[in-house]
């Protein structure tokens, strides 16, 4: 699905919703486009893709098929992957998610 991500500026950003990750992860790219400066004493190391990259939490606004949300995410300058990952802190966790896997579908609705 396709997110738009908002702080200074707006971009919008191919994602794959992933059940198994924890945190929300956007590539650098990302970040550089909306001009947030990250700070890598708030980051952490994780494995991504085929290496381990630092992340840095910054807050941002989420918009996307199932609604607008105010939620950090955590951006990785190393990693320049075309697409992001929508995981369980930063967006699942706003949602109640559905996936039908006999069907090949899944849905997002507010948690509220």
């Amino acid at each position: 699905m396709t997110v738009e991500i908002s702080a200074e500026r707006s971009v919008a950003v191919p994602c794959l919703v992933d059940t198994g990750a924890l945190r929300t992860r956007l590539p650098g790219w990302v970040a550089v486009n909306l001009d947030i400066e990250l700070d890598p004493k708030l980051g952490e190391h994780v494995g991504l893709g085929s290496g381990v990259v630092l992340s840095c939490p910054a807050p941002v606004v989420l918009k996307s098929a199932a609604g607008t949300i105010i939620t950090t995410v955590w951006f990785c300058p190393g990693w320049n992957s075309p697409f992001g990952l929508l995981g369980q802190e930063g967006f699942l966790d706003q949602y109640r998610f559905t996936l039908d896997v006999a069907e090949g579908w899944f849905a997002l609705e507010s948690a509220a």
